[in-house]
């Protein structure tokens, strides 16, 4: 199969600095690049220029996916309404595109910050979903994640140059910003690693690479595009700009159970990654969460680090990703205890040893 064959549907995005372009081409990681993150609870003002109410409401639906995670809220002007407003939304025929973050704020209120050039009544979701999310990613601040400084793929060069060239019309400084340009570590607040399956991943075929690396058709935020947005944009009012967190973990290897503490310097997803420091806190049975508790990580004068976490009464039961207390971290050396989020997880197998499977239940960063 050629990348032709390949990507024979495949619509691509342009992410913008600030402007917008004057001819919006094809449609469109997760990094965010740091300085143009809203602040910390914006409430941002939504304007739709024409489209169907069927579009309208599709590009609402799929676009408040974010605020369920990131502590941001978008607020959808009704057709028509006059006043200024942070992110624009035109539906020009050609490509999908967004400016990235505040950019916005150096657009001209006559113009559009984002535009959708494909979707009319007979979109189905998966194509509003995918499309949708990743440009309202980059409307908070989300850039290509292939642009990460952690994603180091092995581009195919010209081959690349040429598929853009052809299908999109594209010259070589067009493929440079929108493929393969990555930024500097300090521009980014980055997830602990590269993400393929992230919704601000670009699709793309092992033609492209010249290690065979290839990256999905992904239509849903990954759970690492959750965890991070939700570090960087979180309740509360904790931001955290540190790559390390815990997880509350229920362990079982046939009718043993165990509870634990684990950490990981470089926060981890599903991926089944053993963490850097385990610690047992209940043996034969699982602890009982809510009620609180304090792990110390080493023993005597040897102890590295100490964990104390405090949640909710019935944090077990409400719905995945609330916040639902604090934990409290001191590592050795440090005068000053760290103050986490803590929030609900699923019951998710985290990773397997020797045995046991350990599930996540909150997790706290």
């Amino acid at each position: 199969m050629t990348a032709s064959d390949s990507l024979a549907n495949f619509r691509c995005c342009t992410q913008l600095p600030g402007n917008p372009p004057t001819q919006p081409s094809g449609e469109d990681r997760l990094a965010l690049e740091k300085s143009r993150l809203w602040p910390n609870g914006s409430k941002l003002i939504v304007n739709m220029w024409g489209q169907s109410d069927f579009v309208r409401n599709k590009v609402i639906q799929y676009a408040n996916q974010w605020s369920r995670y990131a502590n941001l809220t978008f607020e959808f002007l009704p057709r028509d309404a006059p006043g200024d407003s942070d992110i624009r939304i035109s539906f020009n025929p050609g490509g999908s595109w967004s400016v990235i973050g505040t950019g916005a704020k150096g657009v001209s209120q006559s113009e559009p910050t984002m535009n959708y050039g494909w979707f009319n009544d007979e979109s189905t979701d998966e194509e509003f979903s995918r499309t949708v999310i990743h440009e309202f990613g980059h409307a908070i601040g989300c850039v290509h994640e292939q642009a990460s400084p952690l994603a180091n793929i092995q581009w195919n060069k010209p081959v690349v140059y040429e598929y853009y060239m052809r299908t999109q019309g594209w010259n070589e400084a067009e493929v440079d910003g929108n493929v393969f340009q990555t930024y500097e570590p300090e521009q980014t607040l980055n997830s602990p690693w590269w993400d393929p399956t992230s919704i601000m991943q670009y699709s793309f075929p092992a033609e492209f690479t010249l290690d065979g690396k290839s990256a999905p058709w992904n239509s849903t935020m990954s759970w690492l595009d959750k965890l991070t947005v939700m570090r960087f944009y979180p309740r509360e009012g904790i931001v955290r700009n540190t790559q390390d967190g815990i997880y509350l973990v229920n362990g079982t290897r046939g009718d043993e159970r165990c509870s634990a503490v684990v950490y990981y310097y470089r926060f981890a997803d599903n991926d089944g990654r053993v963490p850097d420091e385990f610690i047992t806190v209940s043996n034969g049975d699982f602890a009982w969460w809510e009620n609180g508790g304090e792990a110390r990580f080493g023993a005597g004068a040897h102890v590295r680090q100490v964990v104390k976490w405090s949640l909710v009464d019935d944090a077990g039961r409400v719905p995945n990703f609330t916040q639902v207390g604090f934990a409290e971290r001191l590592a050795y050396g440090e005068s000053d205890w760290n103050l986490w989020n803590v929030y609900r997880d699923d019951g998710r197998v985290l990773y397997e040893k020797d045995g046991w499977k350990f599930r996540a239940m909150f997790w706290a960063f």
